[in-house]
């Protein structure tokens, strides 16, 4: 049970990064100013953290069976 709850806190805390990450974006070209590599940087970053955050949930939600 504790893999699950890793695994889920894993994959919020990666989705809220790449989200701030992709809003600070949208807020960036809203005010005129362009993107820099960080901005992709922190999407990817997030985007990592959920996939890995879910590949730990489903093994331990599978193995906990």
């Amino acid at each position: 049970m504790v893999w699950v709850t890793v695994g889920l806190v894993l994959v919020v805390l990666g989705v809220s990064l790449a989200v701030r990450a992709a809003w600070a974006v949208r807020a960036g070209e809203q005010r005129g100013h362009s993107s820099t590599g960080g901005h992709g940087m922190g999407i990817a970053l997030g985007a990592g953290i959920a996939f890995w955050g879910a590949v730990i949930t489903t093994i331990a939600l599978l193995v906990d069976n």
